[in-house]
C-alpha cells in the first residue's frame, strides 16, 4: 500500500488491453505494470506481451552494461520515431544480448 501512495497510484485506472499498447508521454507520471510503480519520464512508453521477453534492468557499471543500456535506449527511440518497427527493434535487441553475452 504504502509503494502506491508514494508513486501516487492509490487510486489507478485501466487506460487500456491489448496484445501492444504504445502511449507517447508528454510529461511524467506515475505507471504499474504487472509489479511495482514508477514515475515514467516523458517519451514512448510500449507494453506488449510476447513468448519472451528482454527484461530491462539497471545498467551495470561495467563498460559492456553501459553500451547495452545506450544501445537499447537508441533503439527505442528510433523506434518512437518511426525510424524502425518494433520487430526490428527486437531483432536488434536480440542480436545485441547475444554478441554481449559470447
Amino acid at each position: 500500500m504504502a509503494s502506491r501512495q508514494t508513486a501516487g497510484l492509490s487510486r489507478a485506472h485501466r487506460l487500456a488491453q491489448g496484445r501492444v499498447i504504445r502511449f507517447h508521454l508528454h510529461s511524467s507520471f506515475p505507471v504499474q505494470v504487472d509489479g511495482e510503480p514508477w514515475i515514467q519520464p516523458p517519451g514512448c512508453l510500449e507494453i506488449s506481451h510476447r513468448g519472451q521477453m528482454f527484461m530491462l534492468r539497471r545498467p551495470s557499471e561495467e563498460p559492456t552494461g553501459h553500451a547495452a543500456a545506450v544501445m537499447s535506449d537508441v533503439l527505442v527511440n528510433a523506434e518512437c520515431n518511426g525510424v524502425i518497427d518494433a520487430a526490428q527493434k527486437r531483432l536488434l535487441l536480440h542480436e545485441i544480448a547475444l554478441r554481449l553475452s559470447s
